[in-house]
């Protein structure tokens, strides 16, 4: 039995892109782990590595998705220590999804840093801003077309952020066809709503992550 928060984070836009594409930014259906980090990491008001929460488990729905044409402006700093100065300028287009509704699952421990974030929570881009409301629930064990993708599981506090660990994930599009299989210690089922949902383990990502305590 994994009691805990449920925090719902709402925003007009969201953009979680994906690698390797060169020339345009698709958006995956669902943020990295990665970015969930950021999240809690916004919300606290301080670094989270994955020795930060003991678990967690998040799902994201939207309305649609579309395109837009963004300016980049590229930055560059020989030393850290130094002020960013200009590089150069690119356009390109930029896949987003609309209306999106990422919910969190949590130790209860979270529901202080989520009732009063540290800094501004954003689903992608700073134009991502979100608004967030919590909730005390309860999460106990269940059963759960993916598309696989290599993505970040965690990212170092330094100026230049390495990857920690990366891994094969299937991305569900939760607008897709729901397919359930059996996964017993990994799934877990929202005893409120009924949704059932790949719970990450504070073990699970030390074992894939090669300095989790950075």
């Amino acid at each position: 039995m994994l009691d805990g928060i449920r925090v719902v984070l709402t925003a007009y836009t969201a953009s979680f892109r994906v690698p390797h594409f060169v020339g345009y930014q698709l958006t995956l259906p669902v943020p990295p782990i990665s970015t969930i980090y950021g999240l809690l990491a916004a919300a606290k008001g301080e670094w989270v590595a994955p020795d930060g929460v003991a678990w967690f488990a998040y799902r994201l729905e939207y309305e649609g998705q579309a395109f837009d044409v963004e300016a980049i402006t590229q930055v560059e700093r020989k030393k850290p220590d130094e002020a960013p100065q200009f590089a150069d300028r690119n356009v390109l287009n930029r896949q987003f999804l609309v209306w999106p509704r990422l919910t969190l699952y949590l130790p209860a421990d979270w529901a202080d840093p989520f009732r009063r974030p540290r800094y501004q929570l954003l689903l992608g881009r700073t134009q991502d801003v979100a608004t967030v409301e919590t909730e005390l629930v309860g999460a106990v064990g269940g059963h759960g077309a993916v598309w696989l993708h290599s993505l970040p599981i965690a990212l170092s506090a330094e100026p230049y952020r390495r990857r920690l660990g990366n891994h094969i994930f299937g991305v569900v599009d939760a607008r897709g066809r729901p397919v359930l299989v059996r996964a017993d210690g990994w799934l877990v089922r929202d005893t409120e709503i009924g949704t059932v949902l790949p719970v990450w383990r504070q073990e699970w990502i030390r074992e894939r992550t090669s300095s989790p305590g950075q």
